[in-house]
């Protein structure tokens, strides 16, 4: 742990390459600044950057303001003692000598008030290219002799397994495994945390969660918004496999499925970890679906338009910007039990979540609007983090006649909130703790699993299917995962109108086809609209 003694004799430097980068701008600047105003950094920490452009700190300081989160009553002076802390580094990538100066400007901080241990972190907030020469002269210039160094790298991983070797062997020759944290800020800690909780000192969870009582897991990560035209080049090359599903979204399906670690440790867990990674079957290109979102012929709004008719976009990209993916794990726990990943730009809302779905149970004896009664285990991390149940109750009345219910099982009210997100991660980093950071052999199992399907993609260049923007996705995705056995039901209500009526009626069918019967039962103690199962969720 970091010590917190004002009289330490540790001193501490943070180094952001790549600092006049999106990524640096938007998000690792405003989660140092998260730390320092709740003064969760070690006293005396040093900030530098390390850039090709020449960058100066009351330049740089009004280029993110738009970014940091400030409360002008509380944080001004705080602010401005904020960038005190922050020195930049002008320097290329492939010079050794300006890392020899950037060591210069850390030494000159640290040994100003007499600290004795230099413990350094290199954040590195840069394309992959240059992955491999910022690792190689950071390791040989820039390392500090008398106390610990971590160095951050920040997705993507390489795009396949080949090319991730050469990411592996470049990082693994230049730092340990204890130095390396692989970093997405996109997993949710608390969520994830929650959940280790609830499956291994609860009983009830502890003991359901497998193959006998599991019908299927569904993984999502939603976006309404379109693909920024900032992230226009890297997304058309990556595309939302790599983008998303490589990363937190089966590092989420891991942690999921593993099984419980001999110990409470980031390596024991890591190990149980890298176990269900293995086990995790290569699908094939006939358990994928790929879709492209097009103009709805309805948005007033220019960016709201099809992908390829952004400027920015070439007009003849295949890139996918929605995929569903159905993986199946080989073991005991969960064979059989399809595990869904679904990711999408410009669909109907923002939402990131697992739903873990329980097996039907037959419930003939109660009057009920859905014959597939199904509980479902949710743990949402956005856009707000909460993990509840969801399960059939009595509705009022004198009749046995049963409603979709929630038992919310959130924790954030109890106590006060812990860091969120990429500060927390910094914090974890800091602790040297790496419990949630994957692993390089972990991340080579991940390639393992997608790579043949992503070369296939690559050769092939399927034509992905379209999706109005703004819709839901393709129906070939929903009809996909029902047919790997996961129900989708529609759990919201919605304010009652005729024409709210009409429309989700008039929606639903064209979702899931015209001749499903439709039955919206309108509740008129709550004056609100029941919807049926069945409308896809």
């Amino acid at each position: 742990m970091i010590s917190i003694d004002p009289h330490n004799e540790e001193a501490y430097s943070v180094v952001v390459f790549g600092a006049s980068g999106g990524l640096a701008k938007k998000k690792v600047f405003p989660a140092l600044w998260a730390l320092y105003r709740e003064n969760r950094l070690p006293p005396g920490t040093k900030i530098f950057t390390f850039t090709r452009t020449p960058l100066q700190t009351k330049t740089y300081r009004l280029q993110i303001l738009p970014y940091m989160e400030l409360d002008k009553h509380r944080d001004p002076k705080k602010y401005n003692l904020f960038w005190k802390t922050v020195h930049c580094v002008q320097g290329e990538y492939d010079k050794p000598e300006h890392y020899v100066a950037l060591t210069e400007a850390m030494v000159h901080q640290e040994t100003k008030h007499n600290q004795v241990h230099a413990n350094r972190i290199f954040y590195l907030a840069l394309p992959p290219i240059v992955f491999d020469q910022v690792a190689l002269n950071v390791s040989r210039k820039c390392s500090s002799s008398t106390g610990w160094n971590r160095i951050i790298v920040e997705k993507p991983f390489a795009r396949d397994d080949v090319s991730y070797k050469v990411f592996q062997t470049s990082l693994c020759n230049c730092f340990r495994e204890s130095q390396i944290y692989l970093m997405d800020h996109l997993l949710s800690r608390q969520v994830m945390q929650n959940f280790f909780a609830l499956r291994y000192s609860n009983h009830l969870w502890g003991e359901t969660l497998n193959n006998r009582h599991v019908a299927a897991v569904m993984i999502s990560v939603k976006c309404e918004l379109p693909v920024a035209a900032s992230r226009a080049d890297y997304f058309n090359q990556f595309g939302i496999i790599r983008d998303l599903m490589t990363n937190h979204m089966i590092q989420t399906l891991a942690m999921l499925a593993m099984d419980q670690p001999y110990a409470n440790t980031a390596d024991d867990l890591r190990v149980e970890r890298l176990k269900v990674l293995r086990q995790v079957l290569t699908p094939h290109i006939g358990d994928v679906v790929l879709a492209q979102y097009r103009n709805n012929r309805r948005e007033s709004e220019p960016a709201k338009c099809g992908y390829t008719e952004h400027t920015y976009i070439p007009k003849d990209s295949f890139t996918p910007t929605f995929a569903l993916v159905v993986l199946q794990i080989n073991n005991r726990r969960w064979s059989g039990v399809p595990f869904i990943l679904r990711a999408g730009k410009a669909l109907n809302d923002t939402k990131s979540e697992v739903r873990i779905q329980y097996k039907p149970v037959d419930c003939d004896a109660f009057d009920s609007d859905s014959a597939d009664i199904r509980n479902e285990l949710v743990l949402r991390s956005f856009p707000t983090e909460e993990v509840f149940m969801r399960m059939r109750l009595k509705r009022q009345g004198e009749s046995i006649c049963l409603r979709e219910s929630e038992v919310n099982l959130r924790v954030d009210d109890r106590g006060p909130k812990g860091l969120q997100g990429l500060p927390g991660f910094l914090l974890n980093v800091f602790h040297g703790d790496q419990t949630l950071f994957m692993r390089s052999d972990e991340q080579c199992e991940i390639w393992r699993i997608f790579s043949p399907v992503l070369a296939t993609i690559d050769s092939d260049r399927p034509r992905p299917l379209h999706y109005d923007f703004g819709s839901r996705g393709p129906l070939l995705a929903y009809r996909k995962a029902e047919r790997a056995g996961f129900v989708f039901f529609a759990s919201d209500e919605w304010h009652q109108s005729e024409e709210t009526l009409e429309y989700t009626v008039k929606r639903s069918k064209q979702l899931i086809g015209p001749h499903t019967a439709l039955k919206p039962v309108r509740d008129p103690r709550c004056k609100r609209l029941s919807s049926n199962p069945k409308a896809v969720g």
